[in-house]
């Protein structure tokens, strides 16, 4: 490296390179590379040939050095290394002595150095050659790792932690009994998501979440979803309250306290997506984030409030409530399951909404 005779510049790689295959998107192709070597590499013998006012970053310069590069490039180096012979190499890979030499010179001109010497018996890999070989190899298992077949998912063998943005009414309901049956399941773990601070849509949209339980987002054609539940509401108040005694009417939900959902704009990133039938009028004293705080307050004082029918059932609570059917029908609200269309197909995925489905068909 350094001679007249060893330097190959940039600007003499060849103009028929063997360009990028399509078994492989380009850009995933070129980062799996670029993340894997450019540590391995001296930036400035790249540009070595560039005007100094025109002269890019080392970076940009790398970049576009990596333009030339393709998995059959990587290929080649690693069995050239492998081997120690460029005709053991190219047999190895169904690779003609033309198209292997093509492949060796690109690699030579854009990494700047002659990679393989020639021996009376092959070929020795350069120090240059010798410091790409690890980070080559890891670039090839990683783009082995996004090109080969999904893989079919078995939860008895596999780990996954599953991300679920879950309304309160599910982690009451759903969570508990999604747990225990697939306690038998080692590998499978859960994380919920704060659900009232995470829009739907954008918790699908950037991967946080894996799955949401709950509204529907409107106008969202990249999702996917089904019906899982009906919003089921009656009116709450604490068994021995000085006013309700298994019946209420209007006007006592007028009068009373109520403790309510904290629907004000911004209060919650999921409120615009309710839709009560009928909100007879009523004074909020506390507003809450969760629904499940309705029901544990409304146990332990003299306000009223409203639930889900089956979380009330659900609650530890529920024996220290009186359960009472509104004066008028509240609402018509549905709750989805809903997923990315990128993950409509995923293995894993696909057992976890059929099993969350077969819980939730139970109720």
């Amino acid at each position: 490296m350094g001679s007249s005779t060893d330097h190959y510049a940039l600007n003499k790689v060849r103009a028929d390179c063997i360009p990028i295959t399509a078994a492989c998107p380009i850009w995933r192709v070129q980062i799996c590379i670029f993340e894997s070597i450019q540590k391995a590499l001296n930036f400035n013998n790249l540009i070595s040939e560039i005007p100094m006012n025109d002269q890019p970053t080392p970076e940009a310069a790398f970049g576009q050095a990596l333009r030339h590069l393709d998995i059959k490039h990587l290929l080649a180096f690693e069995a050239i290394y492998s081997t120690r012979n460029i005709s053991r190499a190219g047999q190895a890979l169904g690779f003609s002595q033309p198209t292997m030499s093509n492949l060796l010179a690109t690699l030579r001109a854009v990494l700047d150095d002659r990679l393989f010497l020639r021996q009376p018996r092959g070929v020795q890999p350069t120090t240059r050659a010798d410091e790409l070989i690890a980070p080559v190899r890891s670039a090839l298992r990683e783009i082995e790792r996004i090109t080969k077949p999904r893989a079919s998912f078995d939860p008895a063998k596999d780990a996954r932690e599953f991300k679920i943005h879950a309304l309160d009414i599910f982690e009451t309901l759903l969570i508990p009994r999604l747990v225990n049956r697939v306690a038998g399941n080692p590998g499978i773990t859960f994380k919920l998501l704060l659900a009232p601070k995470i829009p739907i849509a954008e918790a699908l949209e950037s991967g946080e979440a894996d799955i949401a339980l709950g509204m529907l987002p409107p106008n969202q054609p990249d999702l996917r979803w089904q019906d899982i539940l009906s919003l089921d509401l009656v009116v709450i108040a604490r068994q021995g309250h000085p006013r309700i005694d298994g019946q209420v009417t209007l006007q006592d939900l007028a009068e009373l306290g109520h403790v309510a959902m904290d629907m004000a704009p911004g209060a919650l990133a999921n409120a615009h997506l309710f839709s009560l039938k009928n909100r007879p009028a009523r004074r909020d004293v506390v507003r809450v984030t969760r629904p499940s705080a309705i029901i544990e307050i409304v146990a332990q004082t003299d306000l009223v409030g409203y639930a889900n029918r089956r979380q009330l059932a659900a609650s530890p609570w529920r024996d220290r409530m009186q359960v009472l059917e509104p004066p008028v029908p509240l609402s018509t609200q549905d709750f989805q399951m809903t997923w990315h269309l990128r993950n409509q197909d995923e293995p894993s995925l696909v057992w976890l909404r059929n099993e969350i489905g077969q819980i939730l068909a139970e109720f």
